[in-house]
């Protein structure tokens, strides 16, 4: 299908959020008065990579096509050999600062893909819970394809069904993760629990790829064609103000504190959202000629998208090791210095890892296997 030129930019966007956030955390810069909880809210970038993973995967599906052959195998080649060479460092490195927190455990979920699962993680490696969600939902994703051209072929709209599995999420993450106990994190952060994460991605690839009138009332036709014509600016700015709203304490708190009920419920719906915007605002950008090309996009924000798997994998180790070879103490360092030296090498990192690794691996799967 046609490559939607804003959506690298927006992965790029997603895992520099992601970086500002760990940094905030492990440097207290989430403790800055006035702009601390709007640092802490950069994990919002996990939810816009759910919600562009699902909408690139599905799309085809709404548009009546079905997912290639080599479905696993190029999945396979995007996520697996970047990972392994991140996760061999975060070992080697945990090795040498603290040795007592590598396990046969830990070492086989993390191989396994199954930390999420297992609640098991490296202090340079705690953004991995995300890999096992993601590598779950490719599971899914032949099914819910099937199930999307059914919807095309018969005429009838999956937007309902995707409203009640978005639903569901939301009250399987509420009560998760307002539980405070620690055996249902595994249950706030899978599939389930981020359900609306990733079913507005789905929805996002029905709305702008089929054709919004099928099988739908008046009233979801109108909506449809609505977020189809919206002004990329618009749905930015409404995407600021979501996030900004969710910054406040109607979003809960931002360190690991247990929320209310109602606070797990903000926070989710506000990061859906969030992720549903962007994620409309970078395929409208796309088709609207008053927006940069691909060309001019790349060039502004420098292969953003090539390097956001990178970025997201390697930026805590880098944080890992630069509090101990400078001793610095969590919670209590200069965020505006570890801000900088952990974006520079992360890229740095992130763009070997592209150029060495992941291109490579991609353009592999890409061939077409002989015999």
């Amino acid at each position: 299908m046609q490559r939607i030129p804003w959506i690298d930019p927006l992965r790029g966007v997603a895992a520099g959020l992601v970086l500002v956030s760990h940094v905030a955390y492990w440097s207290g810069g989430s403790s800055i008065d006035g702009v601390g909880r709007l640092l802490a809210r950069g994990d919002v970038g996990v939810a816009v990579f759910f919600a562009v993973s699902a909408y690139l995967l599905t799309r085809g599906a709404s548009a009546g096509t079905a997912p290639t052959r080599h479905y696993w195998r190029k999945r396979a080649a995007r996520i697996l050999p970047a990972y392994l060479v991140a996760l061999t460092a975060v070992v080697v490195v945990t090795l040498a600062v603290e040795p007592g927190a590598v396990g046969v455990r830990s070492a086989l979920s993390h191989l396994t893909l199954l930390q999420g699962y297992a609640g098991e993680s490296f202090r340079g490696f705690t953004q991995a819970w995300s890999i096992t969600t993601e590598v779950t939902f490719y599971a899914l994703v032949p099914l819910i394809c099937r199930w999307l051209r059914g919807c095309r072929r018969d005429g009838r709209s999956p937007l309902p069904v995707l409203m009640f599995v978005a639903v569901a999420g939301l009250v399987v993450q509420t009560l998760a993760a307002s539980s405070g106990r620690a055996n249902l994190g595994a249950v706030s952060t899978s599939v389930i629990g981020h359900a609306a994460w990733f079913a507005v991605g789905v929805a996002a690839g029905w709305v702008f790829t089929a054709d919004p009138t099928t099988g739908g009332s008046g009233r979801r036709a109108r909506m449809g064609l609505a977020v189809r014509e919206a002004s990329p600016s618009a749905l930015l700015g409404w995407a600021g103000v979501t996030y900004v709203a969710v910054a406040t304490p109607l979003g809960g708190p931002i360190h690991l504190e247990t929320p209310t009920h109602g606070q797990a419920l903000v926070k989710e719906l506000a990061y859906a959202l969030i992720a549903a915007l962007l994620l409309g605002a970078a395929v409208r950008a796309s088709e609207d000629e008053t927006w940069p090309t691909r060309a001019e996009a790349q060039a502004l924000l420098s292969g953003a998208g090539d390097v956001s798997y990178g970025l997201f994998l390697w930026h805590v180790l880098v944080l890992q090791v630069l509090f101990a070879t400078l001793h610095l103490t969590l919670f209590h360092a200069p965020f505006a210095l570890v801000l900088i030296v952990t974006l520079v090498v992360s890229l740095a990192l992130a763009r070997l890892s592209w150029r060495v690794v992941e291109a490579p691996a991609i353009r592999w799967a890409h061939r077409s296997p002989r015999g």
